[in-house]
C-alpha cells in the first residue's frame, strides 16, 4: 500500500504531466492551425514537433531558467558566506594581534617596574633613615606635645600604645591614628610579671591590647606592629618571640635612642647627647623614646634631636 508521501507525490508527478500534456496539446494544435489556415495540406513536421516537446519545450525553458535562477543564488550566497568568514578570520587574527601586542606592552611595563623597584632599592641602602618610636602611651599631658611638634615639621612616627593607656585616653589614639601615624602594640599592662607569666598569659596581653585600640579605632583596624616590653632578645622571651611571628607579627626593638628612660626628668642636652652617642654612623635608626606623662624633657629635646638628624642627612619615616 503507497504510502502518505508516495501519494502527495504522484499527485505532484501528475499534475506535472498534465501541465506537460496540455502545452504540447497547445502548440500541436496550434501547428494544425496554422498548417489548415493556409489551405495547403501537407505533413506535419515531426522533428519540428519534437523539437517543441523537447529542446524548446516552455516548460522546460522555464524549469531551467528557474534552476539557474536558483544555482546563482546558492552562488551569490556561497560568495557572501565566504567573504563574511574571509572578514572575521581578518578580525580573529586583528584580535590575535592585539592581544599578543597588548601582553608585550604589559610585560615591557613589568620589566620597567621591576628596574625602577630594583634601582629604589639600591637607593634606599644609600639613603640615612631615621625611624622616631614613642612607647608606653597614649598620655594625656605629653603626647600631644609630641604630635604637635612632628605636625610642624611635617614627620610621621610610631607609637607602640599600651592597652590600659588606650582606654585611659581614647581620644589621644584616635588623633595619633588620624594624623597619619603608625600604631604599634605593646602589650596591655606593660607588667613583665603579667606578660611574661606563661604563653597564655602572653597572648591574652597582646589580644587584649589589641581589643583596647579596635574599641577606639574600629573593628576593621589591625596592627600586626609590635613592640615587647624591654625589648625582645632576653633568652626566656625566645618562645613568645616565635609565637607572636607565628601569628603575624612584626616585632621591632631599637638601635638608637634618647635614654628616657634610663632616669627620673635627665635634662634636655642629656637627652640629646644620649642620642648621638648612639648613632654609631648606622643609616638606618629605629630610635626608641617614651611619651608617658613624666617625659616631659622628651618634649623639650624633640626639635632639636630633629634638627641634628636632618642634619645629619636622615630623612624620617614611620614603620608599617
Amino acid at each position: 500500500m503507497a504510502s502518505g508521501g508516495g501519494r502527495a507525490m504522484n499527485k505532484k508527478l501528475i499534475i506535472v504531466l498534465a501541465i506537460i500534456f496540455f502545452l504540447i496539446g497547445g502548440i500541436s494544435a496550434k501547428i494544425l492551425s496554422s498548417s489548415f489556415a493556409s489551405n495547403h495540406v501537407s505533413s506535419i513536421n515531426v522533428e519540428e514537433t519534437i523539437d517543441y516537446m523537447t529542446v524548446n519545450n516552455p516548460v522546460k525553458i522555464m524549469l531551467e531558467a528557474k534552476i539557474n535562477e536558483i544555482e546563482m543564488k546558492k552562488a551569490e550566497e556561497e560568495e557572501k558566506r565566504r567573504l563574511e568568514e574571509a572578514k572575521l578570520e581578518e578580525k580573529r587574527k586583528l584580535e590575535e594581534k592585539r592581544l599578543e601586542e597588548e601582553k608585550k606592552l604589559e610585560e615591557a611595563k613589568r620589566q620597567e617596574e621591576k628596574k625602577a623597584q630594583e634601582k629604589e632599592q639600591l637607593e634606599k641602602r644609600d639613603l640615612k633613615v631615621a625611624y622616631l618610636t614613642f612607647d608606653d602611651g597614649p598620655s594625656k599631658t605629653v603626647t600631644p606635645k609630641i604630635l604637635d611638634i612632628l605636625a610642624e615639621y611635617d614627620i610621621k612616627a610610631t607609637f607602640f600604645v599600651i592597652g590600659k593607656m588606650v582606654d585611659v585616653n581614647p581620644d589621644i589614639l584616635k588623633r595619633i591614628y588620624e594624623e597619619g601615624h603608625s600604631i604599634g602594640n605593646h602589650s596591655y599592662s606593660h607588667n613583665y610579671s603579667k606578660v611574661y607569666k606563661d604563653m597564655d598569659s602572653f597572648l591574652g596581653e597582646l589580644i587584649s591590647a589589641d581589643n583596647a585600640i579596635k574599641r577606639v579605632l574600629g573593628e576593621d583596624f589591625e596592627t600586626k606592629l609590635l613592640r615587647f616590653p624591654g625589648g625582645s632578645h632576653a633568652e626566656y622571651k625566645k618562645k613568645f618571640v616565635k609565637k607572636a611571628e607565628e601569628l603575624g607579627y612584626k616585632i621591632y626593638d631599637w638601635n638608637a635612642l634618647n635614654g628616657d628612660a634610663e632616669g627620673q626628668l635627665l635634662s634636655k642636652d642629656k637627652l640629646i647627647q644620649r642620642l648621638k652617642s648612639t648613632i654609631k654612623g648606622q643609616k638606618k635608626l629605629i630610635i626608641l623614646m617614651h611619651d608617658t606623662d613624666a617625659k616631659t624633657t622628651t618634649v623639650d629635646a624633640l626639635p632639636e634631636i630633629i634638627d641634628y638628624l636632618k642634619s645629619e642627612g636622615y630623612s624620617f619615616e614611620k614603620l608599617e
